[in-house]
Formats: structure tokens, sequence, C-alpha cells
């Protein structure tokens, strides 16, 4: 269950292997819908024709909300749960489908041009989009949000900055964003990039915003972001959309309820309702699927035993690997209570290499959760795994061990010890979720053996995130389990997660990792110098431990029978972002 996010203005996107146009001076300079997508058409061989009404109630994890409801997100609202209703309120310019390409089908954009040098970029938007109000989607609303973008990256007042900044080189190596005319967005650049990088990571963050009901301050930004910051909780406020679903209530520790947008031009819901419903533990969660409350959830893996009890009521269950990273962080602020021996590379070395993730993997998650040592997962498979990195540090207690004896530190009343310092800590690991809980507490073990103490410490993970976001009082906590990262279809380079002020950072700042982030978002020649410069950052990262690698576990989905084409294309579990209105329910099980 993933518990944090990297997003990209809500919907974002990301393939190397797109097309080889995408690489400067190659090819052609056009990305569009050639050969349209069918992956999230019901199967023509259904044996059931697509029924209209129903009510499809997806189970939300344990001690999470959805509290924010504008696609402009700050760094302590940046969860994947926020997204995943924020999407189907307001889709972005362009979708990335499960295949980690665009899905122009379900996209706003119906193309994107761009020159040789990849400096302008021309959006061509579909033209039958309409607000839920009847008012016409432009692309003057795509304009309005690259403003409001631009005001809130570079605005210290809170609840901004987004926490998106930077991110594609926006808004600093943008020139300008203008509107052709109603349906064309053109975007110029200061320097050349990567423009593979820059339409993901770049356009990726647009959306289009209904600034004909939002403006309230068409003439001071600073209001206006101010204003828009203040309503982004406010579920009534989101009354406008364009998306396939509005949002008629949304009650926080209980549900968010929505129905069909029947104004939107994509492919329209047949479902009467679509619930997002909290539940308050794994088990409360596996109750509801069994009584039937819950139609699509999911299967925790300290459930993995009781499987058959869904089974039997003809339930489906399937593992969705989403891409991204799991990982424990480890505060490097100056004021951290280990402040000097987490900047240490030998000490975060001997702790990764002393957590058992093979255990891991079969005691806890059946499988389902392959070893990670880098930012980039071995599945689902991209080409952005480098498999040289297969059993980086694999586990070995006595090669850690040897790492904190060559560095100094000594065994003392079986903690590990150097000038007075001592190897002991308070893990905070968000709540709600037993194997979570079960995966630190191997963690505590395996660290016990190397000398190395550890207290954990559970709270709610919106608890959690405050805490470590409080970067004004980092003297609060040592280091932090049950967090993740999914890529949300992003081109997933480490700027917004590793350069100082990135989301992953917290404290860690190494001047040789930037230039290797930079150097992916430069233009290329060809695919393999691509790849060339993505790996070599990869690789650094991987080996210098911003963050401790984890498992990554695959969500392990429960379809109820009446719930029917919930592939792995509408769910997409890649991304995190499920097109939800393909789903159809029929009356009877």
């Amino acid at each position: 269950m993933k518990k944090r996010v990297r997003q990209v203005g809500g919907v974002t996107a990301a393939s190397v292997v797109l097309s080889a146009g995408l690489i400067a001076g190659c090819g052609t300079n056009s990305v569009q819908s050639s050969h349209p997508t069918s992956t999230t058409v019901p199967s023509a061989a259904s044996v059931q024709p697509v029924q209209k009404g129903g009510t499809l109630v997806v189970a939300l994890a344990p001690s999470t909300n959805i509290n924010w409801y504008l696609p402009l997100t700050n760094s302590s609202n940046a969860s994947i749960y926020n997204a995943a209703l924020q999407i189907l309120l307001y889709p972005g310019v362009i979708y990335i489908g499960s295949n980690y390409a665009i899905d122009w089908n379900d996209s706003f954009a119906s193309s994107i041009d761009y020159n040789a040098s990849g400096t302008v970029y021309t959006i061509h938007l579909k033209k039958n989009w309409v607000w839920s109000d009847g008012k016409p989607v432009t692309a003057q609303d795509v304009v309005w949000d690259y403003n409001l973008i631009k005001a809130t990256d570079e605005s210290n007042v809170p609840p901004w900055p987004n926490y998106n900044a930077g991110s594609g080189g926006v808004p600093a190596n943008v020139k300008s964003v203008v509107a052709l005319d109603k349906y064309t967005v053109q975007i110029t650049l200061k320097k050349p990039v990567n423009q593979q990088w820059f339409i993901y990571n770049g356009i990726g963050q647009l959306t289009a915003l209904p600034e004909h009901a939002w403006n309230k301050y068409p003439d001071n930004m600073a209001q206006e972001i101010a204003y828009l910051g203040k309503e982004a909780t406010n579920p009534s406020f989101f009354t406008v959309v364009d998306g396939p679903f509005k949002l008629v209530s949304a009650k926080q520790g209980q549900a968010w309820v929505l129905v069909p947008n029947p104004t939107f031009a994509g492919h329209k819901s047949t479902l009467d309702k679509l619930i997002f419903q909290y539940e308050g533990s794994a088990d409360a969660e596996f109750a509801a699927l069994r009584s039937g409350s819950v139609n699509l959830g999911y299967l925790d893996p300290s459930q993995w035993n009781a499987r058959n009890s869904l089974l039997q009521m003809g339930y489906k269950i399937v593992p969705a690997y989403n891409f991204g990273y799991d990982f424990i962080e480890l505060n490097l602020q100056k004021g951290s209570p280990l402040y000097s021996a987490f900047n240490d590379l030998k000490v975060r070395e001997a702790l990764e290499y002393a957590m058992n993730q093979n255990e891991i993997d079969q005691a806890i998650y059946h499988g389902f959760a392959p070893p990670l040592y880098g930012p980039i997962p071995a599945q689902p498979k991209t080409v952005f795994y480098d498999p040289s990195l297969n059993n980086l540090f694999a586990y070995n207690p006595a090669k850690a061990k040897q790492l904190l004896e060559s560095d100094g530190w000594k065994m003392e009343n079986g903690v590990m010890t150097k000038n007075g310092q001592k190897l002991q800590f308070t893990m905070l690991v968000s709540s709600g979720s037993e194997s979570t809980l079960q995966e630190a507490e191997l963690v505590q073990q395996d660290w016990k053996q190397i000398g190395v103490d550890v207290t954990l410490q559970q709270m709610p993970f919106n608890q959690e995130i405050g805490i470590m976001s409080d970067t004004k009082n980092p003297g609060k906590w040592a280091a932090a389990a049950g967090t993740s990262i999914t890529y949300g279809g992003s081109y997933p380079s480490g700027e917004l997660l590793f350069e100082p002020g990135g989301l992953d950072n917290f404290g860690y700042n190494d001047p040789t990792a930037d230039k290797l982030i930079a150097k992916t978002t430069e233009p290329v020649s060809s695919q393999a110098e691509n790849m060339k410069n993505f790996f070599a950052y990869e690789d650094y990262i991987a080996k210098q431990l911003p963050v401790l690698w984890q498992n990554v576990p695959a969500g392990i989905t429960v379809i109820a029978p009446n719930v029917h084409n919930a592939t792995t294309q509408v769910l997409n579990p890649t991304t995190g972002y499920s097109l939800l209105n393909y789903i159809w329910m029929s009356s009877s099980k």
C-alpha cells in the first residue's frame, strides 16, 4: 500500500521507449495518436453486455484520508489518495497508461509537436471538452493552470510552495506559455532540454482548471493562490469539473461520494455512484469485502492465508506492481538526533546491508515484494531498471558490522558507539497496516544483530508526514518507515527527489548527484546516450543511499464478482491513477 506519492500535476507520464522521435535531432517532431489505445475498452469477448447502474465502493488504506482536492499540491498533502481522486475531477493534458506510454484516448491533448532543438512545444487540445457548467474547456484554462503553477512555485506563503517546484524545469526554464488559439497551447523554453523528459515532467504537470469559475483575483496572482490554497481542502468548492466524475459529498474518515459527470467528453461511466470508503484497519477492510460493502479493495499481506474465503465467494485476487520505490527515511538535517552518524555513508551502507530483504519478501509479502537496491524497481519491467544493480546490497550482516567497525564504531553493551554517540534511535512507523509493522519489526531485529538499537513508534500516516515535513524542528525524529514513492508516470529522474529541496532529500545534498541528475535532462542525440545518462544517475544514487532502499510490495487487488473491466489497464497500478469510469457493475453476482 503506497503511502506517499511523487506526482507531477496530478497526472504524469514518462517512457524512454515511447518513440525514437522524442530524442533531439531524431525522427519526427510530433507525438500524437497514430494508433489509438484500445486496452481500456471492455473486451469484445465478454459474455455479458455492459450494464448501467450500480455503486462501486473502493476501499482506502488505513490511516489515510483524502483531504486536498486542488490539482496543485504542497508537499504535506502529496498523497496518492488525493491524486487518485483529483484525476477523476480534473484529467491532465496527458495521461500515462499501464504500459508507461501516453494514452491519447484519455488525455485532453490529441498531439504534441516540438521543434528540432527542443525549445518550442505545441500542444493540440481536443475541441469537444466542456466544463460541467457547460462552458468549453479551452487553451486558456491550461495557460491559467501554468500561471498558477508558476505562482505557487515562487511563493513562500503557506500552504505553498507547490512541492512540484523544479520538475521539468518548470517554471525556471519556461520563457512563455501562450494560447495560440482556442485549442492550441505553445510553450517556449529558455534553453534546449531532453524532449522526452520535458513532455512528461513539464507538460505532464499541466491540466485545465476553470478560470471562469475560480479566478477571483484576476489582477493579483498572490491573492489568487492564497485564495485557492484555502479552498483546496474544501470539497464543496470543486463543483465545476471536466473529468468523468463529480464530487457530491466528502466526510473525513468516512467516505467520498462521486457521481458520473454527464458533460464529460471522454468515456462516460455507467455507474450510479463511485465511493472511496475509509477503512480503519486492514481487518475492517477485509470484513467489508466479505460483507459486500466494499467491492474493489485489497488484501493485506498479513491476511494472505485467509484469501480462500474470498475466492470461494467469486472474488478475483491479483498482484498489482507500482512503478516506484519503498524506503526508510533517515533524517540528515542539521539538528536531527543522529545528524553526524546518518550523514556518514558507511553507516548508511551498514544499515542497508543488514536488512534481509529476501526474508521480508517471503515471510511477509509471499514472494510479491522483490528486493530493491536503488530508485528504480525491477517490477514492473521497464527500460529504466539497470540490471547491474541486482543484489547491490544483498543481505550481509558480517559486512555491515565490519563497515561500522572500520569507521570507528565499537560495541558497548550491545550498541555500536563512537565518540559518545550511540546508534540508538526511534523510528516512526505508519499505523493501520500489519505488514508495514511486521516489516519494521524484522528490520529492527536485523539491525540489533549489528549493534543498532531501534525503538518503533507507530502513528497515523498523516501525523508521521507532518512530523517529517516540519523542517523547522528536525530534532523531533531520526528515521521513518512505511513510506514510498510512486513516479506516477513521470520521467523517473531525480530532480524532484534528491536535489536540495526535493521530496526525499531531508538534508541530503550531493553536488555530484545534482550534476548527474541535470545530465538526464539535457538534449541527447540518441536513445543509447539517453539511457547512458540515466543509468549513470541511477547507479550513483543507488550506491549513495540518500534513503535506505526497501522491498517494493505489490498491492494485492481484490475484485468482487459483480465488478467488470477491472483490468490492469483500467486500474493502472503502474502509475497509480485508475480509469474508474471504464468499470461497470452487473446487477447480480
